[in-house]
C-alpha cells in the first residue's frame, strides 16, 4: 500500500462503510449523501491504490486489503470519537461533591428546581466527610463546610450557620419541656462530628450545668434529625436543615434563641473551572435559593 491518507474525511467514509456493510447504511450514520460516500471511499481507493471493498449482494464487503486497512483504521476512529464525547459530554456535565447533610437536608430537595431550568445538565453528586482535592479529582465543585480559609481554590460563601434547638412537639409535651431549666432532664440528641453544638449553644445562654456529653449519638446531623423526629430527644441544629420538618410540624423549635456560628457552607471550585456553563449556571442559582 501507499502512504496513508491525508483526507480525515476518507477514512472516516470508510470507517463507517466498513461498520456498516453498506454504503446507504454510512450515509444515515455520517449525515452525507450516498453519493457523496462513495466518492470519498473511491478517492481513498485511489490514494492507497488498492480496492477496499467488493460487491456482496445488496451490500459491500472487505477486500483483505481491505480487512488490513479498516483493523488499524476502525479501533482508531472509535478511540477518536470517544476522545471527542469526553469533551462533549463534560460540556454538560457537573460533578459536585458535598457533605452528606447538607445534601440531604438543604440541596437535593431543591435539586428539581435547577433541572427544571438547565434540563441538558447532567449531574453527578457525591457526599464525602472529607475535603476532596480538586486540583487532583475529577469534581468540578464542592461544597464545603468552615471558614473559607482554603489557597488555590476559587471560593464563596453561600451562608453562614446557626444553631437552633429542635424536637417533636409530642417528645416537648410528654417531657414537660416549658424553659431553658427543663433540659437538664431532657435527652441531648449528638451527631458525631458535631459533639460540641450542645456545649456552645447552650454556653451562650448562660448554661454550663448539663451534661453534653450525655444523649444518643448518631452518625450524622440528618440522623440525629430524624432522631428528634421519631421523639428520642431534642436536638440542636441549622435551621436551614429542618424548614420541610418545622412548615409540617414533625418538628418545632421551643427556645427561639438562634446562636449564630463563623463557620458556614461555601462553594468551591478548581480555578478556571467558573468559566464553564454547568458551573457557572449552578452558581447563579445557589445565589437565587440562597437569597430566596
Amino acid at each position: 500500500m501507499k502512504s496513508v491518507p491525508s483526507s480525515l474525511r476518507a477514512v472516516q467514509a470508510f470507517g463507517a462503510v466498513a461498520r456498516a456493510g453498506s454504503v446507504v447504511g454510512a450515509a444515515g450514520e455520517l449525515a452525507v449523501s450516498p453519493s457523496a460516500l462513495s466518492h470519498l471511499v473511491r478517492q481513498l481507493e485511489r490514494r492507497v491504490g488498492a480496492a477496499l471493498f467488493v460487491r456482496a449482494g445488496r451490500g459491500l464487503k472487505l477486500t483483505t486489503d481491505g480487512e488490513q486497512l479498516a483493523a488499524a483504521v476502525v479501533p482508531a476512529l472509535a478511540a477518536i470519537s470517544e476522545a471527542l464525547g469526553g469533551f462533549a459530554r463534560r460540556g454538560t456535565e457537573l460533578r459536585i461533591s458535598t457533605i452528606s447533610t447538607f445534601a440531604v437536608r438543604w440541596l437535593i430537595p431543591r435539586l428539581s428546581r435547577f433541572q427544571s431550568r438547565h434540563p441538558d445538565v447532567e449531574l453527578f453528586l457525591s457526599t464525602s466527610t472529607r475535603a476532596v482535592d480538586l486540583s487532583q479529582e475529577t469534581f468540578d465543585c464542592a461544597i464545603r463546610f468552615g471558614r473559607g480559609e482554603w489557597s488555590g481554590i476559587g471560593s464563596e460563601a453561600l451562608y453562614t450557620e446557626e444553631l437552633v434547638p429542635a424536637c417533636s412537639p409530642q417528645w416537648r409535651t410528654a417531657n414537660g419541656l416549658r424553659t431553658l431549666k427543663d433540659l437538664r432532664r431532657a435527652t441531648l440528641l449528638h451527631a458525631r462530628a458535631r459533639r460540641q453544638d450542645w456545649s456552645r449553644w447552650l454556653a451562650a445562654q448562660g448554661i454550663t450545668t448539663i451534661d453534653t456529653a450525655a444523649g444518643p449519638v448518631f452518625e450524622t446531623r440528618d440522623l440525629a434529625i430524624q432522631a428528634a423526629i421519631g421523639q428520642m430527644g431534642i436536638a440542636v441544629v441549622d435551621p436551614r436543615f429542618i424548614e420541610a420538618e418545622l412548615a409540617a410540624g414533625q418538628l418545632i423549635v421551643p427556645f427561639d434563641r438562634r446562636l449564630p456560628l463563623d463557620t458556614g457552607y461555601w462553594l468551591v471550585w478548581r480555578p478556571g473551572r467558573e468559566r464553564s456553563r454547568p458551573l457557572a449556571a449552578f452558581r447563579q442559582w445557589l445565589a437565587r435559593e440562597m437569597a430566596a
